[in-house]
């Protein structure tokens, strides 16, 4: 008896952390208006930008994967995966295409 009153307590901690993450990871990041929204991390900085690319600076990127809170983030935000290709990760809103590019330490966020 002991054991399962643990664990629904155990459960009910998960899912309200869990819960209490998602409804406040919005606050670590901002969104490109010009990129239709994109996310990007309040901790990455500007390193150079064009009229259809920004480049960031971002400790956390390690270059293989995109970082699971930043994944929760664009998500939340209503854009799709639809394409994986090596260091470069293809995001789909709408009609609106984004491709993010991943390097050690890096992103650079794309118009398409």
């Amino acid at each position: 008896m002991k054991r399962l009153v643990l664990l629904i307590v155990a459960l009910a901690l998960l899912v309200g952390v869990g819960s209490f993450y998602y409804a406040n990871v919005d606050k670590n990041y901002f969104e490109l208006q010009k990129f239709y929204d994109f996310p990007v991390p309040n901790s990455a900085t500007l390193e150079s930008e064009n009229q259809n690319a920004k480049n960031y600076i971002w400790e956390p990127s390690t270059g293989t994967d995109v970082p699971l809170t930043y994944q929760l983030m664009i998500k939340k935000s209503g854009w799709k995966q639809v394409e994986i290709d090596g260091h470069s990760v293809i995001y789909k809103k709408g009609d609106e295409f984004i491709q993010l590019v991943l390097a050690p330490d890096y992103i650079g966020i794309l118009k398409e």
